[in-house]
């Protein structure tokens, strides 16, 4: 095993690349839910700035959320797969209404046949 002896530079090179990649994977997403409450709670119980900095948010993003809610504006966002899932029952139920035409043809022609043969 090999061991590295490193400069103290290196090592705050390191550090600092490493603090510099923690920070750009640190945004928080919330939830509807969260965003919802947090809404209602600035709107009932008190300022913007009080209710953000209760819940250790950003006031801009509270004022935002606020806004959306006094507007009712607040929707679920569709994801990729919710939208191709809609698309393919979409897809199935427009091929069940044609074999059941094709269906309903087909005893037609049944019941032709079976009195001309009969």
């Amino acid at each position: 095993m090999k061991i590295y002896s490193l400069k103290n530079s290196d090592w705050q090179l390191i550090l600092f690349l490493l603090i510099l990649n923690s920070m750009e994977n640190t945004r928080t997403t919330f939830t509807l839910d969260f965003k919802i409450v947090a809404a209602s709670m600035s709107i009932h119980c008190g300022r913007v700035c009080d209710v953000a900095r209760e819940l250790n948010i950003i006031t801009s993003n509270l004022q935002h959320w606020k806004k959306l809610y006094q507007e009712g504006r607040f929707t679920i966002k569709k994801t990729s797969s919710e939208i191709s899932h809609k698309n393919e029952l979409q897809n199935l139920r427009k091929l069940i209404k044609e074999l059941e035409m094709e269906r309903h043809i087909l005893k037609k022609a049944q019941n032709i046949f079976s009195r001309s043969g009969g």
